[in-house]
């Protein structure tokens, strides 16, 4: 008799008890019922440690044929063309069951179709153990059928996603640990064993379905619909996320059609959570350079800033931000903080610097007084990368200045066309050479400002 993929815990008798080995949740989406005939069309696995899921990852699947009943899974044509195949993804899959007990609600379906799947690209294995809730919950939850819809309210668990297969693997890692509590002295037929390498060829495709702007706003909803962090996601696929974002912000609105298309952006790049979290910072973070540019805000502009980082469930990004009462004066540009007497903001001043109101990375340094350091916008310098002089070293910090100012007419011109190049004065990163001189305009790489020679 031909074993199956799976050794399944049983409630009583010989076997390995398992008890500190990881969990990994798994979920199928099908193009129907039969694992010689279907196909698997996306796949979701979770990673649970002491009851808490530590990973999640999934992907579409290309079947090579039509997606299946669209009107269940929500999966069309359109979202699994150009999504990687079985054979493609099967070295990851492979190496994130290694070592850990397969969990499934209904694992008898997720062993039919892996199995078959493995099979058609060559690949056997050992058996892996198992744990499969629909059978334990049928032994120690009195409930009228066992579906995990069922299983997860009588457990208090709410169930969102049906279907999906991210959104059932999230229930059933819900509902584990309170199986795992009624049914302690579990049983398994085999312990872990190694598994087949296999190179892992493609990077995954993520879907987001079901948003709803609810109370706490689209952008909520799309970062939960998708897995926690895609690490093996297309890092190019950023790019086209970033230029639509600055596109469907610039009316200062996000709607539900412009965050499906988001979603849609993020999926084809593979992107997770967190992938998708780390490109609003960098696009905030260019509003925040742009609208400094200048060196001063204006109460209308910090409004923007303000409304656009709330819609992009980050409400608290630009607190750090003030308006200017007045347009800062030209040259390079300090911030001080609160602590700093007069008669050294004065002494900046006459050295010629503007003392700016807000942190930025175009800043050429920033003054702090003793006990200032642990303040928000100290703490954002700190994180930019900006040269922080200590009160006590602001006489040298001038001195250095001075000494190191390099008179415009005798700045070294480069026999060159016109563009940028670095900057010769030190200040900054590049500087813009008009073909016969220096201008005033510089840049860090990307962001444009103003610095004059003098």
């Amino acid at each position: 008799m031909e074993r199956g993929l799976f050794g399944y815990a049983e409630l009583a008798g010989p076997g390995h008890e398992l008890t500190s080995t990881p969990y990994v949740v798994i979920d199928l989406e099908t193009t129907g019922l039969s694992p010689d005939e279907d196909r698997i069309v996306e796949i979701a696995m979770a990673r649970v440690e002491d009851g808490r899921v530590v990973d999640e990852w999934m992907t579409l699947i290309d079947p090579g044929r039509d997606p299946g009943p669209t009107f269940l899974h929500h999966i069309s044509q359109d979202m699994v063309t150009g999504a990687p195949m079985f054979r493609d993804i099967a070295g990851e899959i492979l190496a994130r069951l290694e070592g850990g007990i397969v969990v499934a609600h209904h694992a008898p379906f997720e062993e039919g179709f892996l199995r078959a799947a493995f099979e058609r690209i060559g690949v056997r294995m050992e058996p892996i153990p198992a744990l499969d809730t629909l059978r334990v919950a049928r032994s120690v939850l009195a409930s009228p059928n066992y579906k995990l819809a069922t299983c997860c309210e009588i457990a208090g668990i709410e169930l969102t996603d049906a279907h999906t297969a991210l959104g059932d693997v999230r229930a059933t890692a819900l509902l584990l640990p309170k199986l795992l509590q009624l049914a302690p002295d579990l049983r398994y037929p085999v312990a872990p064993a190694p598994l087949p390498r296999l190179q892992r060829i493609v990077g995954p495709r993520t879907r987001v379905t079901n948003l709803r702007r609810g109370e706490t706003g689209w952008i909520r909803s799309l970062l939960t619909k998708l897995p926690i962090s895609m690490d093996d996601h297309d890092p190019v696929g950023a790019q086209p996320y970033l230029d639509y974002l600055a596109e469907a912000l610039s009316d200062g609105r996000l709607t539900g059609d412009k965050t499906r298309r988001l979603g849609r952006l993020a999926g084809r790049a593979g992107m997770g959570a967190a992938q998708v979290t780390e490109l609003h910072r960098r696009f905030l973070d260019g509003l925040r350079d742009a609208a400094l540019r200048g060196g001063a805000l204006s109460a209308d502009e910090q409004q923007q800033l303000t409304v656009i980082a709330a819609s992009l469930d980050a409400p608290g990004y630009f607190a750090d931000l003030t308006p200017d009462a007045v347009t800062a004066p030209t040259g390079p540009r300090v911030w001080v903080s609160p602590q700093v007497p007069q008669q050294s903001r004065r002494r900046l001043i006459e050295a010629g610097y503007q003392v700016a109101t807000n942190v930025t990375r175009t800043l050429a340094a920033v003054v702090v007084a003793p006990g200032d350091e642990v303040l928000p916008k100290a703490r954002r310098a700190a994180e930019l990368g900006t040269q922080v002089v200590e009160l006590a070293q602001l006489e040298g910090f001038l001195g250095t200045a001075t000494t190191q100012t390099i008179e415009h007419d005798r700045l070294p011109a480069p026999v060159a066309p016109a563009g940028w190049y670095p900057d010769p004065t030190g200040r900054n990163t590049y500087r813009y050479w008009t073909g016969t001189e220096w201008s005033p305009h510089v840049s860090p790489g990307g962001v444009i400002f103003t610095d004059p020679l003098r």
